[in-house]
């Protein structure tokens, strides 16, 4: 395994040093903080604790499942909603179109609603409103797409969502609104919110959008600039839960029946996890921070610091031996990988932990040339497989002579009777030859006599 080992470094007790020599006392020193910027060490067997009812965490190059907490129980997502109203509006008009805001369109934002602060006789594009729609996660830019992209009736709209649903394969998922206001019937699981963020993942606008912190939405006829500001504070530099770039794309939820909820694609270092949470409660702390961010911020943490992506088994690896007969050149020959299996696996997994299941069984037949193919082999971890590599001999292994006479004696009664038969046809036909030599050189003898 390809492992990069994760260096922990520590300060010196500097403070306490100082106190002892101040106060004239010798004392034990107290632990050492770690300096700042240095993370905590993480294992893959202890998840963090959280608040959330429910939670899932992807490892998106390779699909893995690192954490999965009821995420196939159907829940209220609240506004995380809003990816499907996104997705579908990007897949079916133009963002540069432009729109205008109804009195209709506001008539289902209830008081209580997040807004993007619209109003009727607003004209916007459509990137405009979807800006409206995730950053400050506008109820009301809901409405006004989903009346727009649905011909005319939002109704229309949220059958589109939940064809779409059902065409991606969400299998727990339906909707009543564009917005996520709560209603029983409306509801998903974390697993289907991730089918859905991932698709709309794969349309730039969407990322575009969802990652801003602020957006600028321009003046129109009926009301003045406004500046969005996004509802997430994980990418809010003032806010003590501040990931930085880590966040490339998310989107927030909150309703008084279904709690806070929270999906995010977060990159580092070259790993890339989608994480989900819903069903965290609702009360903020003394900095204004819910518990769905800290939820969060821990399960990222946790998954890029306990977790690792890359080639577990390379090019060349020994993945286990071939026993071989009838050789010269020993018994067993190494079997090395051909090929190479990539999967993400706990920080610190070495090629001693994994297990190799190869599909020959029983010993090889000398001849072999270096190379050789020897078969596949199933690489496992625990109880997880992490793929098949192919399997070549590590070395040529060449053929004992005697040993193969011997075996080929031995592997069939006929054979021994087949030998019987040649060396008992050798033996007649050199005592024929034998004989005839004999009386060649009789008759020579014969006539050279006087």
């Amino acid at each position: 395994m390809r492992v990069v080992s994760r260096r922990r470094r520590a300060l010196p007790a500097l403070l306490a040093v100082l106190l002892a020599l101040v106060c004239g006392v010798v004392c034990v020193p107290a632990p050492v903080l770690a300096e700042e910027g240095d993370q905590a060490a993480y294992s893959a067997d202890e998840p963090p604790a959280l608040s959330a009812r429910y939670a899932l965490l992807i490892d998106r190059e390779t699909g893995t499942v690192l954490l999965d907490q009821g995420s196939d129980e159907r829940w209220y997502p609240a506004s995380v909603t809003k990816v499907m109203t996104a997705l579908l509006t990007i897949e079916n008009v133009d963002l540069d179109e432009t729109v205008t805001v109804t009195e209709e369109d506001l008539a289902e934002v209830t008081w209580d609603s997040s807004i993007a602060g619209l109003v009727p006789g607003d004209t916007l594009t459509v990137r405009d409103l979807l800006a409206g729609l995730m950053i400050p996660s506008g109820n009301d830019a809901s409405y006004v797409l989903a009346r727009y992209v649905g011909g005319g009736d939002w109704h229309a709209f949220v059958d589109m969502m939940n064809e779409r649903a059902a065409e991606l394969g969400c299998t727990d998922t339906h909707f009543v609104n564009p917005c996520g206001l709560h209603d029983d019937d409306h509801y998903s699981t974390c697993a289907d919110l991730a089918l859905i963020f991932e698709e709309a993942l794969k349309h730039p606008e969407f990322v575009e959008v969802s990652s801003a912190a602020t957006w600028e939405l321009p003046e129109t006829s009926v009301a003045p600039a406004r500046e969005l500001k996004n509802t997430d504070v994980l990418i809010d530099p003032e806010s003590p839960v501040y990931m930085g770039d880590t966040i490339v794309s998310s989107k927030t939820g909150s309703t008084v029946e279904g709690g806070k909820s929270l999906i995010v694609l977060a990159e580092r270092d070259g790993r890339s996890l989608i994480g989900v949470v819903m069903g965290a409660p609702l009360e903020a702390d003394a900095a204004g921070v819910a518990p769905n961010f800290y939820d969060m911020r821990s399960l990222l943490e946790w998954g890029f610091g306990a977790w690792q992506t890359g080639e577990v088994v390379s090019v060349g690896d020994v993945v286990g031996s071939a026993e071989v007969s009838l050789s010269s050149d020993g018994d067993a020959v190494d079997a090395l990988a051909t090929t190479s299996v990539v999967a993400t696996v706990p920080v610190g997994t070495t090629l001693e932990d994994l297990t190799f299941a190869p599909s020959w069984s029983g010993a090889l037949q000398a001849p072999l040339e270096d190379g050789a193919a020897l078969g596949e082999v199933n690489v496992s971890l625990g109880e997880r497989e992490l793929g098949t590599v192919s399997a070549g001999a590590a070395r040529a292994m060449g053929l004992s002579i005697p040993a193969f006479l011997v075996w080929w004696l031995t592997s069939d009664p006929v054979h021994v009777v087949l030998a019987v038969v040649g060396v008992v046809t050798v033996l007649v036909v050199v005592g024929v030859v034998a004989s005839s030599s004999s009386r060649a050189r009789r008759r020579r003898r014969a006539a050279s006599s006087p």
